[in-house]
């Protein structure tokens, strides 16, 4: 049936399993689907069993025109997204904010700024934390049980297999061992990485160690409310698209381009495309210049500017009801240390004809009062590298994992490049109720505690850097959002 399947992808039309089966129990398969194909409509994007029926029925000519009086939002039907304004605030950028020089005392005032901050969330959500006590006092007051808030230095397992963490405070530190006969508490320690702020309930031990007899990490509340709109608005997440790349899946993208034009797709996917106001792309817009071994001979734009200049023609195509939301990601023309600021200037003066927000990674912003935490994801690879219950294939269980941590990228030194920022803006301070990365090139949707996690999929297909490292990713998905149901659905533009 390959030749069948071919005839139907050339047209850019999907085809259901249990239609497939139906045309090739066909005397002659070949000639009646190239017989179906001639009688669908332009806009029909996924062939069902039951429109073929329709098509090769006694009343064939009815059928056809009650299908063709689905018309394409496009051609007549006014997108309920054009009835709506623009409504984008945003709420946390370094862009503009920027306060490094990279001397020790940034470094110093970094750290500071994420105890303090993830302190702060620890005593306004547990009343039982407001009574932690300083390091320097634990010590002196020879107290025999304690809670503390500390920040992990070092966390090592001994020969016998206990895990021993190094907890410090703005004035001292102390060494606290991890029972491994507590099953529950073990687990929880799994998920203990460098240079993040939790609490510790301790009791004293020998030698001035200390017994952990409970783990606390600061977490969301687990009674978050979901915001939600009256408007059957959408959002989109279109990540990754790395324009440059000869790996860069033109034919997925037109796809895409005209189902949001309304050119394409069953009357549901239509109305659907009609929702859509706002597209968040959540970094690595092009795929630049060096960023990994051997890329140069992957690229069919070595320019990087000129990289932007077709991406920019590109996003001209899209319906101008569309607010594009922009950050940069690792393969972008700004800093590489995160967080990084929005584009220069330079590159959004190209970007024209539509209406366009750029942000910088990570970025805080709502859309009509929707709350929406943009990060590109450097650092899912340094949570699922430093915790063994967590797999890079599996981006919103890393999700998750960052939210009970309260931070997007705590371990210093590992893959992702840390700014020394006077302030912490990886520290997720308030509840999202959207949380969205890109980065992993894969397309996963989930939620944890009320808020709704999606990893934005790509638009690059397999690199021979990924393929090294025997990954594979999950092109061609766009992630949408209904901001009045809350729920999360996704389109798949690949050929079926």
């Amino acid at each position: 049936m390959r030749e069948v399947v071919q005839l139907f992808s050339e047209r850019g039309t999907f085809i259901e399993p249990e239609a497939l089966e139906y045309i090739s129990s066909k005397d002659d398969p070949l000639s009646f689907a190239r017989e179906i194909i001639s009688k669908i409509p332009s806009s029909s994007l996924v062939l069902t069993l039951e429109e073929i029926k329709k098509l090769e029925s006694p009343h064939e000519e009815k059928e056809e025109k009650t299908v063709m009086r689905i018309s394409p939002v496009g051609s007549g039907e006014k997108p309920l997204a054009r009835e709506y304004d623009e409504d984008v605030k945003i709420i946390k950028d370094v862009t503009g904010n920027i306060s490094c020089r990279g001397d020790v005392e940034d470094f110093a005032k970094l750290f500071r700024s994420r105890f303090e901050k993830i302190r702060k969330i620890f005593k306004s959500q547990r009343r039982g934390l407001n009574d932690s006590i300083p390091l320097k006092n634990l010590k002196k007051a020879k107290v025999k049980e304690a809670r503390i808030i500390g920040m992990v230095r070092d966390v090592r397992r001994t020969q016998k297999g206990y895990i021993i963490v190094e907890i410090e405070d703005e004035e001292d530190s102390i060494s606290v061992l991890i029972p491994k006969d507590d099953h529950h508490l073990y687990q929880q320690a799994q998920e203990i990485v460098y240079d993040e702020v939790l609490s510790i309930k301790v009791t004293r031990g020998r030698n001035d160690l200390f017994i952990a007899t409970s783990i606390a990490y600061p977490d969301i509340n687990i009674n978050h409310t979901k915001r939600r709109l009256d408007e059957h608005i959408c959002v989109a997440f279109l990540s990754d698209i790395h324009v440059g790349s000869k790996k860069f899946l033109k034919d997925e993208w037109n796809r895409m381009i005209k189902w949001l034009n309304g050119e394409i797709g069953n009357s549901r996917q239509r109305e659907v495309a009609g929702r859509i106001k706002y597209i968040v792309i959540p970094g690595d817009i092009v795929d630049g210049v060096g960023v990994y071994p051997n890329q140069d001979k992957e690229l069919d734009i070595t320019d990087v500017y000129k990289q932007y200049q077709v991406l920019a023609k590109e996003l001209e195509r899209l319906p101008d009801h569309i607010t594009i939301i922009i950050q940069p990601g690792n393969h972008d023309a700004v800093r590489p240390a995160e967080p990084q600021p929005a584009l220069e200037k330079e590159i959004q003066d190209l970007f024209s004809g539509k209406n366009f927000v750029f942000v910088g990674n990570p970025c805080y912003f709502s859309i009509h009062g929707i709350e929406i935490l943009s990060y590109h994801g450097q650092s899912l690879l340094d949570f699922s590298t430093n915790i063994p219950t967590l797999k890079y294939n599996q981006p919103v269980e890393i999700m998750k994992v960052a939210l009970r941590k309260r931070h997007l990228a705590p371990i210093y030194g590992g893959h992702t490049p840390i700014a020394p920022e006077h302030e912490d803006f990886m520290v997720i301070e308030r509840i999202p109720d959207i949380f969205v990365t890109g980065h992993v090139h894969l397309s996963s949707i989930g939620e944890y505690r009320g808020v709704t996690l999606i990893n934005a999929s790509s638009w690059q297909a397999q690199t021979s850097y990924q393929e090294m490292l025997n990954f594979v990713p999950d092109p061609a998905k766009l992630p949408i959002v209904d901001l009045k149901m809350g729920k999360a659905t996704t389109m798949d533009f690949n050929v079926v």
